[in-house]
């Protein structure tokens, strides 16, 4: 008879610990997904604000643009200084997105990145 009260308690266990295992999982993916948009979209705006400082002709937008390739998320692209305008020292340019999380369970949450670049001027 022991033996059956054991595995009774092996199931208690197992479904007591799962669930947290389960979330725990899905918190890992989630915070991983982010991090890596968040770097992503750092790096874009970094490049972005580089390009600008060396070809202040060219346009944010679409050099964000070529840079995201085939991800069809809507971003939003600010440049403030343009290094062909007297006195200006260094462009800056911030790209924001929202998205969702992967799993759906956490909700939607904005991405923002800030690249600043000297002119070369």
């Amino acid at each position: 008879m022991k033996i059956s009260r054991e595995r009774g308690a092996v199931a208690v266990e197992f479904a007591l610990v799962v669930p947290l295992l389960v979330l725990f999982l899905f918190g890992i993916i989630e915070g991983g997904t982010r991090y890596t948009q968040q770097s992503e979209v750092n790096h874009w705006a970094f490049l972005v604000a580089r390009d600008l400082s060396i070809d202040p002709t060219k346009n944010a937008t679409t050099l964000v643009n070529a840079l995201k390739g085939s991800d069809s998320t809507s971003y939003t692209v600010t440049a403030t200084g343009n290094c062909t305008t007297a006195g200006t020292t260094a462009v800056t340019v911030t790209v924001s997105a929202s998205h969702t999380s992967p799993s759906g369970m956490f909700g939607s949450y904005t991405v923002k990145g800030k690249g600043v670049a000297r002119c070369e001027n």
